[in-house]
């Protein structure tokens, strides 16, 4: 029991050093002092060196950068104005503006700095190039408002906050290392995320993604890539839900087919059933011409099919617009004849009846009686 618990205690001890071993970034752009001191804030500070190894350190995280042209770069070395330079004091009169110190293990100046009292001083790490690696060449000092590189380093007294994740997930803590997470979220999508010098948690590859949107499902056609985004799902890749064609387009896809009047199906395109043979113009229903595309050609330039284009001379249509005209000359005529009959028996009895008027004028009611008998035979 108690190897086990000196175990756990080694353990702890181990994983301890290493959250408050110091990390160092090295910054290629050309800043004066002051600007460097606010870039570094808030969670790191421009660095100061107090012994030999963070010296090593500073040194091996120069050299990974590749760049083997800067020689000089801003550290936390300042000197009021008004405070005179001190030749017996490690740091000559200049203080880590960190916390004020003025001690420091490591052999310093080299030059040494000016005997001015007057001016306000920075100080600068000054390296040199090898084979095998960056050398340090001592601390120079120089005016504050001259524009250098920098180095700044992170601030073990703050902590990054817990990444804020919406939805349900996982988070994966390194023991050695504080300023990563791995998020797994429900859907199996992981997400690195590292902790910047501003206690801000940012996606690994591009720091403008919100976080916090990592694990909310995206809608319906849609997924996140590896940078968080929501990007369409290529259905026709992915599930071939389509037996003929199929169209992806945002969200969604479309399957195209041969029967449809625009020639796009909603669902799955399955051709209607025929027993046509394959041939590009087909005589169908007594003579109808019916333009169908054959089978057998590649889908992108099959047509669907057209109905009736022309009709034959025997449609009924012709019969029928004949014997319609012919009635209707019929029926005029018959109407003629009528009014012809009508207007001769009308004038047939205009004339009786004046012959009556006339012979009761001239011979008196036996004159009529002949008239009568006459109108009887």
């Amino acid at each position: 029991m108690e190897l086990w618990m000196g175990l756990y205690l080694v353990s702890f001890l181990n994983m301890a050093r290493c959250l408050l071993e110091s990390s160092y970034t090295v910054h290629l752009n050309k800043l004066s002092f002051e600007n460097a001191q606010n870039y570094c804030k808030p969670g790191s500070f421009l660095t100061n060196i107090p012994n030999e190894k963070e010296m090593d350190k500073i040194l091996k995280t120069i050299w990974d950068m590749n760049n083997q042209t800067t020689t000089s770069f801003w550290i936390g070395l300042k000197k009021y104005k008004g405070i005179c330079v001190e030749q017996h004091l490690p740091l000559k009169g200049f203080y880590w503006t960190v916390d004020n110190s003025t001690q420091s293990d490591v052999k310093t100046w080299k030059p040494e700095p000016s005997g001015t009292c007057a001016n306000l001083r920075c100080g600068l790490l000054s390296v040199e190039y090898s084979d095998s690696g960056a050398k340090s060449n001592g601390f120079v000092d120089s005016t504050c408002k001259q524009e250098h590189p920098f180095i700044c380093k992170r601030n073990v007294k703050l902590v990054c906050p817990r990444p804020e994740i919406l939805a349900t997930h996982d988070m994966i803590e390194q023991s050695n290392d504080p300023y990563t997470r791995q998020i797994v979220c429900l859907s199996g999508a992981r997400f690195n995320l590292t902790c910047s010098k501003d206690l801000v948690w940012t996606l690994v590859g591009d720091k403008n993604v919100d976080i916090s949107q990592l694990c909310l499902e995206c809608k319906k056609g849609y997924r996140r890539d590896a940078s968080g985004n929501c990007v369409d799902v290529n259905e026709c890749e992915e599930s071939k839900p389509c037996e003929q064609r199929c169209l992806n387009t945002e969200g969604s896809y479309k399957c195209l087919c041969l029967y449809n009047d625009d020639g796009i199906c909603n669902g799955s395109a399955k051709p209607p059933t025929t027993n046509l043979k394959n041939s590009e113009y087909s005589n169908i229903n007594r003579g109808k011409s019916v333009l169908t595309q054959p089978t057998s050609l590649p889908d992108d330039v099959r047509m669907k099919t057209v109905g009736p284009i022309e009709e034959s001379s025997g449609d009924i249509s012709n019969i029928v617009v004949p014997v319609i005209i012919a009635l209707l000359i019929f029926i005029v005529l018959l109407v003629i004849v009528a009014a012809i009959v009508k207007g001769c028996l009308r004038k047939r009895s205009i004339k009786l009846a004046r012959r009556k008027a006339e012979a009761v004028s001239l011979n008196g009611s036996s004159s009529m009686e002949k008239v009568n008998e006459k109108e009887e035979t």
